[in-house]
């Protein structure tokens, strides 16, 4: 719940003083809490926690605050649609680990889908690993395309490779980090060479 400022500066006075005098030591559970002294420059407004006989019998939060967010930030001025799109991008929540996306259907097709394109591809070969050397780690990330409409485009995942733990000359030589299409490379040669342009 709030604090009004002249309650607030109280509290925090009394918090200097309390920190410069001596007291007795407490044990963990029954240590007296003080404000911060970092914010007696400050006026803030803390959400008090209800003590644990009160805390199922009443609400954690109290309606309001002083300052409402609502006041200076608000959808009013969107158009409906962008209300409409904004309410369906929110909607869905993409998850942040494996264990999360393996529940999920949609989020299994799209990294079967992810592999199977990585296995076309021959990013990777079979290999086995040197005596003293550890493999390297990877992460799955998920993302929710959208439409411009709000409608889901599609579900895309993508496997990355933790190379951050390679050492240059022990673990690889030199990187590349394709970011075009062979198939644009390939329209880019053909137009060059039908124009007799010549390519560095």
């Amino acid at each position: 719940m709030g604090q009004p400022p002249e309650t607030a500066q109280a509290d925090c006075d009394e918090g200097i003083a309390g920190a410069t005098r001596e007291k007795e030591p407490l044990g963990r559970r029954h240590h007296q809490r003080e404000p911060s002294v970092r914010l007696c420059d400050y006026i803030v407004h803390i959400v008090q926690a209800k003590s644990p006989s009160t805390r199922s019998s009443q609400p954690r939060h109290t309606p309001g605050t002083a300052y409402p967010i609502t006041h200076y930030v608000n959808c009013a001025n969107f158009s409906a649609r962008h209300r409409q799109f904004l309410a369906v991008i929110t909607a869905e929540r993409e998850p942040v680990t494996f264990s999360e996306a393996v529940k999920d259907e949609r989020w299994r097709t799209a990294m079967h889908n992810e592999i199977q394109a990585l296995e076309n591809n021959g990013t990777w070969e079979v290999a086995y690993l040197p005596s003293g050397k550890k493999a390297l780690g990877y992460k799955w990330f998920y993302k929710i395309k959208y439409h411009s409409d709000g409608t889901v485009e599609q579900y895309k995942a993508r496997l990355v490779i933790l190379g951050n733990h390679q050492v240059e000359e022990i673990d690889y030589i030199e990187t590349f980090s394709p970011v075009a299409k062979m198939v644009t490379v390939r329209n880019f040669l053909a137009i060059a060479a039908a124009q007799n342009w010549e390519i560095h």
